[in-house]
């Protein structure tokens, strides 16, 4: 039986690793190093429509870290691992029970919700070059990724005719778990394009179209809210970063 010491020992030394690996000094080759990006994010949800209705995506970005080593002697394959912080969210309209009412689903939907959430993730990814990066000014690559999800504390607001009704901690979790009820996964699809510097002095930009899917929708549950409020999301994401 996993207990809750052996779910944070594991997440403690998953991070461990991933932050002692970003720390170790990129190698002095063509085509390792360290990434850094940021970008938007936008949003494709999909929630419960016998409980909520009119999903949309509010303001979303993702900003990372990767260590990238390279696999082959041609310059074209390499591993990416590292950690990113992804916040993103939407808004609903759903309903609103007060204590001790009769929770009568008539489908009005009159109240607006709003929730904006946080996570941690730590992907592993392969990339793929077009073109040797050791020879090539500017490259195209694909990549395809697998990343670790863990939701962390995430807000909810509950407003009707733009009056605030409630602000909570909307305490997120996972239809389907994987160790714990705030983790999962999902995987990512990207193409990119960069400029490669062949002095291990110098850095270098990249940009990158990413796609990611996750495996389980995530679901909050309180006493006001309707039930089973199931929520399945997709992003897209333009990444803007430096290479060093």
């Amino acid at each position: 039986m996993v207990t809750l010491k052996h779910k944070v020992l594991l997440l403690f030394v998953f991070i461990s690793l991933e932050l002692f690996c970003l720390t170790v000094p990129p190698s002095r080759s063509v085509g390792s190093g360290i990434r850094i990006f940021f970008g938007p994010a936008y949003g494709f949800y999909q929630l419960n429509k016998n409980h909520a209705t009119n999903a949309a995506p509010k303001m979303s970005a993702i900003a990372g870290f990767r260590k990238e080593i390279r696999f082959d002697r041609e310059f074209r394959t390499f591993f990416l691992f590292g950690v990113d912080y992804f916040f993103h969210g939407v808004n609903f309209k759903s309903y609103y029970f007060k204590p001790d009412s009769l929770k009568l689903y008539d489908k009005t939907f009159p109240y607006d919700y709003s929730l904006f959430i946080h996570e941690i993730d730590l992907p592993l990814q392969m990339k793929f070059s077009f073109s040797r990066e050791n020879n090539s000014l500017f490259s195209a690559y694909a990549m395809v990724g697998y990343h670790l999800r863990y939701l962390l504390p995430s807000r909810l607001t509950v407003t009707q005719n733009g009056n605030t009704v409630k602000t909570d901690d909307a305490d997120l979790k996972f239809k389907n778990p994987f160790i714990d009820s705030r983790m999962n996964s999902m995987v990512s699809f990207t193409f990119g394009w960069q400029k490669n510097g062949f002095n291990s002095s110098r850095s270098s930009f990249f940009m990158e179209l990413n796609f990611r899917y996750g495996f389980s929708p995530y679901y909050f549950e309180k006493s006001y809210a309707a039930t089973s409020l199931y929520t399945n999301a997709t992003h897209l994401s333009l990444l803007i970063g430096i290479k060093f």
